[in-house]
């Protein structure tokens, strides 16, 4: 069960580290790659395998040859053991104020010891956030309850019919729709507010005539919150024009595309789905679940700009993630950031500390690379990381 107190420290922790920058300062401002807060964020590979296929994923389409498989998948099937989790939250209690744990690839789900994953992380006093395809909610709903998981974020491409098709398989919505169901049944029966459950959807040419339906089939299930993102993506463009630059161990690839050409999406469509999602939120007001979509442009020719210019940043330009957030590999390597980002090994736990790693040379090059390119590097354009992001004085 968790208890009032370690909800309390939750918060007690986020709010130690926006005193703690207040008074330190900003450490992307400064310049010189070492960061003196810790991470907020430690994101976990615990396995690298998926149960879909999903159409414009490249763990999905088999594309090997680019950075997200290698952050994701690697070169052999591997499932993070119980005991590196133990070590990794052991090196990771001497972070002050302590980071959150995110259990996000590449289907968390189905690891075979999940749940003493998840008891050892709230066991610990760490929040524990999974990111999930929902697919195996059905059969764990009531025991991610039991053991304390602090937040679920459940990835959806639309309506029914249109999320099977792009995740590759019949019955996928229906599956996710049950476990959130049976999730929320069992928080009532235990008198639980956790976990809080998060939809995740992100625009391809398959949905984006679909938004508001995708918003409408989910709300029964009453979300504490929704997010809208355009496509996340690595163009030819923009890996050649990245590669001219950053090449070795910074090279990237057509990535999380598959057969789908950005240029070719009719923006009109989205911009006017977009707008009935805004138009349906507005005449829902509080009914409707918090409610963000990424990056929120204002206008139709951000839409263009963004799926057509693929090199011109929309919105800031300064990627804060890797002095927030690391992730550890199945194997203990660990790299910037998240899976988004580049396949960039900053250290590895059986060798380093993860305070030790946080700035290592490796870490503080990465860094200091992204500060004199200006915060981002030309791949990073459409990135999770960066889209959205306000635009800040560097």
């Amino acid at each position: 069960m968790v208890s009032r107190s370690i909800l309390d420290r939750h918060r007690l922790n986020r709010l130690s580290r926006r005193l703690a920058t207040r008074l330190l300062g900003d450490d992307v401002a400064r310049g010189d790659g070492h960061c003196r807060l810790p991470p907020e964020w430690l994101v976990l590979g615990i396995n690298n395998f998926c149960n879909l296929k999903c159409k414009m994923c490249d763990v999905g389409l088999g594309d090997s040859a680019t950075v997200f498989w290698a952050n994701l998948i690697g070169d052999h099937p591997q499932n993070m053991t119980l005991d590196m989790l133990n070590e990794i939250l052991r090196q990771a209690s001497a972070f002050r104020p302590r980071p959150q744990v995110g259990l996000a690839f590449t289907e968390p789900l189905i690891h075979h010891q999940i749940l003493d994953f998840c008891r050892a992380i709230v066991e610990r006093g760490f929040y524990c956030q999974i990111t999930s395809n929902g697919t195996m909610l059905p059969r764990l709903a009531e025991q991610l309850v039991e053991v304390g998981v602090d937040e679920l974020v459940i990835s959806v491409d639309g309506p029914p019919a249109v999320h099977d098709r792009i995740r590759g398989k019949v019955g996928t919505f229906a599956k996710l729709y049950q476990g959130v169901e049976s999730l929320n049944a069992a928080r009532e029966r235990l008198k639980r507010t956790h976990p809080k459950v998060r939809f995740s959807f992100t625009i391809t040419d398959e949905n984006y005539a679909h938004v508001l339906d995708f918003v409408q089939a989910v709300e029964p299930l009453r979300p504490a919150g929704i997010n809208i993102s355009q496509l996340n993506f690595i163009s030819d463009e923009m890996a050649a024009a990245h590669n001219a630059r950053y090449g070795g161990d910074l090279a990237v690839v057509r990535s999380n595309l598959g057969t789908m050409e950005p240029a070719a999406f009719e923006t009109n469509i989205v911009w006017a789905e977009l707008e009935r999602v805004r138009a349906y939120a507005s005449e829902r007001g509080p009914a409707l679940p918090a409610l963000a979509i990424t990056p929120n442009v204002t206008e139709p020719r951000g839409l263009e700009t963004y799926y057509r210019e693929p090199l011109t940043f929309v919105g800031g330009r300064t990627c804060t993630d890797p002095w927030r957030l690391m992730m550890i590999k199945t194997d203990g390597t660990v790299i910037p950031a998240h899976g988004r980002c580049y396949n960039f090994p900053v250290g590895k736990i059986t060798e380093q500390s993860l305070p030790a790693i946080w700035n290592s040379p490796r870490f503080i090059e990465f860094r200091r690379t992204l500060r004199a390119a200006g915060g981002t590097l030309p791949a990073c354009s459409r990135c999770c990381g960066i889209i959205g992001k306000p635009v800040r004085e560097t």
